[in-house]
């Protein structure tokens, strides 16, 4: 069945031609008309979006009041009046009544297998102790049968009253014949109970492994916290959920995705085998968004051999590529994990981790280079960031490269010197604007006065003529692309505080916080001639929103949502109401 989306317009129009010239700017209705014309002998249309706040989100940020689909594809972009004659008998007509339409959201860093497998285990957001979490505990224990694991993610000890990092006492209590494995909001750490510990040999004697560590009490013995790679001490004897049920819970995450709005996520570190079932999903019409996938840490074979064994172009009309690599270098800041020149501010003579050598980067950046992948390599402390540029730098000076979109995901804090860099080697930064107003009460208590100042800093890196593809790292954080719009543009909590946000030189505009979650987003995925704007020729993927979050005050943005998710042409997402 063919589909319109229509309505009426929240400007006069009485004269579409001077809407398409000023809200359209440089869209001119006689040339959309001629283009039209010819567009109805050669094909009408399937979908047409009509009577809205068409934002394209295309080089000029131009306006329309109409978009026209046919298959997958949109076919003409400009003036309401035109559209109609796009529109046949067996076409479906929806009105909009002046709703906002923009380019479907790309998440430009999540975890998509994550989130998924978050969706079977104990959510441990927003909790405001550790003995509240082991209330949840100990009642998932009862039902569960003794030895089986118990699992949970995202507790934060900085939204807790007592600040510092948990141990695992009150874990044993309330569940002492479960082993329980609960991993922090950043993923870069978790928390086991004596059950766990003991099910994975873990003894005062075990060493803290290279790229991570163990939390100890003053005697000696674990206090049940592993930090970044000493988290593998524990997860690799957890259980994999089965096929079919991991499958139904990433099926389950797209549509949470797509009822968000998003339409597309960089997918941050996945296995050949998710990629193989992402495969299969597809094929099965399960799997709604679109995913680029960043390919986990090869190892220590051959890079190069990785990458081309299991690079994905273009599958099932790009529903799914895979052309990039992501690495660690060193961990999170909110488990003092990010590595940093200097000592952090609250804990003296501590300098967080690498969670791998500037060797090994420099290493895959080559072979990326070879086979022309791109590498993404997460990088949070300051001093991480500058040995990532360093790695680049020196790879492209072996092999230069015109296009190579390398990406440093997070440049969560950086040196002052190093901000222009970027800019500089072409290097991307991918940042999560919700980071910012999440770990704005404690970051400065972290780095101090003067570090603060390089974190968090998405106006410098613009200033330097960088792009910002946005992100959200879910489920670090909320999946919900506007709460990121939001962040971007106040650097205020959902509360509105601090009034004025936080360190607000560093704001973005809401056209530039647009383009990070549409066309930056697509750049920085080599999509940018496919996805990321509302233009004849890309793949129709759209979000109709319920309020214009363009023009609306800041506190309405939250509370916007999308009505319907297209991709492909194929509305996805409808809410009800």
């Amino acid at each position: 069945m063919r589909c319109i989306i229509w309505g009426a317009l929240e400007y006069p129009l009485m004269n579409r031609r001077d809407f398409v010239k000023t809200a359209a700017g440089a869209i001119l209705a006689d040339t959309w008309t001629s283009r039209l014309s010819r567009a109805v002998v050669e094909a009408p249309a399937d979908l047409v979006l009509w009577s809205g706040k068409v934002a394209t989100v295309d080089r000029e940020f131009s306006f329309a009041e109409a978009v026209a689909v046919r298959g997958d594809r949109i076919i003409a972009v400009g003036a309401n009046r035109d559209a109609e004659r796009l529109i046949v008998p067996d076409t479906r007509v929806i009105e909009l009544d002046g709703r906002l339409v923009v380019p479907g959201f790309i998440d430009a860093h999540a975890h998509l297998e994550g989130y998924a497998l978050s969706l079977l285990h104990l959510d441990l957001r927003d909790t405001r102790s550790f003995a509240e979490i082991a209330g949840m505990v100990s009642a998932e224990a009862r039902k569960h049968a003794p030895g089986e694991w118990i699992l949970g993610r995202s507790w934060d000890q900085n939204d807790w009253e007592a600040k510092d990092m948990p141990t695992h006492g009150v874990l044993t209590e309330a569940a002492p014949r479960n082993p329980v494995w609960l991993v922090r909001v950043d993923g870069h750490a978790g928390i086991a109970n004596r059950a766990a510990m003991e099910r994975c040999g873990i003894t005062p004697r075990t060493i803290s492994p290279e790229g991570g560590e163990i939390l100890r009490a003053p005697d000696g013995s674990p206090t049940g916290v592993f930090v970044d790679a000493a988290m593998h001490l524990i997860a690799l004897h957890i259980p994999e959920p089965s096929p079919e049920r991991l499958a139904g819970a990433i099926a389950a995450a797209s549509d949470n995705c797509l009822a968000a709005g998003l339409t597309c996520v960089h997918d941050a570190g996945v296995s050949p085998e998710t990629i193989a079932l992402y495969k299969r999903l597809i094929d099965g019409d399960r799997l709604g968004i679109r995913v680029y996938a960043m390919l986990g840490d090869p190892g220590s074979g051959d890079a190069a051999a990785y990458f081309t064994a299991n690079r994905v172009a273009g599958y099932a009309n790009s529903r799914l590529e895979v052309r990039s690599v992501k690495l660690l270098m060193d961990g999170a800041l909110g488990s003092r994990g990010a590595a940093l020149f200097e000592p952090y501010t609250d804990r003296p003579g501590y300098t967080g981790l690498l969670t791998t050598t500037p060797e090994r980067a420099l290493a895959v950046s080559r072979a990326a280079l070879e086979t022309g992948f791109q590498a993404c390599i997460h990088a949070i402390g300051d001093r991480a960031n500058h040995l990532v540029l360093d790695a680049y730098e020196r790879a492209l000076r072996a092999r230069p490269a015109s296009d190579h979109r390398f990406r440093i995901e997070h440049a969560q804090t950086v040196s002052p010197a190093d901000i222009p860099r970027f800019a500089a080697l072409g290097v991307i930064p991918s940042m999560q604007p919700t980071h910012a107003t999440s770990d704005m009460p404690w970051a400065e208590a972290r780095l101090g006065p003067e570090r603060i100042k390089g974190s968090y800093a998405w106006r410098k890196f613009l200033d330097y003529g960088s792009i910002i593809p946005c992100g959200s790292d879910f489920p670090v954080e909320s999946i919900n692309p506007l709460l990121g719009f939001y962040a971007a543009v106040t650097r205020e909590d959902l509360s509105g505080n601090p009034p004025g946000g936080w360190r607000p030189e560093e704001c973005m505009t809401r056209v530039e916080a647009l383009r990070g979650f549409t066309a930056w987003a697509a750049y920085a995925a080599f999509q940018d001639s496919i996805l990321g704007s509302i233009e004849p020729g890309k793949f129709a993927d759209m979000v109709v929103l319920s309020r214009d979050i363009l023009t609306i005050a800041p506190g309405g943005i939250p509370a916007t949502v999308p009505d319907y998710t297209i991709v492909g042409g194929k509305v996805r997402y409808e809410r009800r109401t």
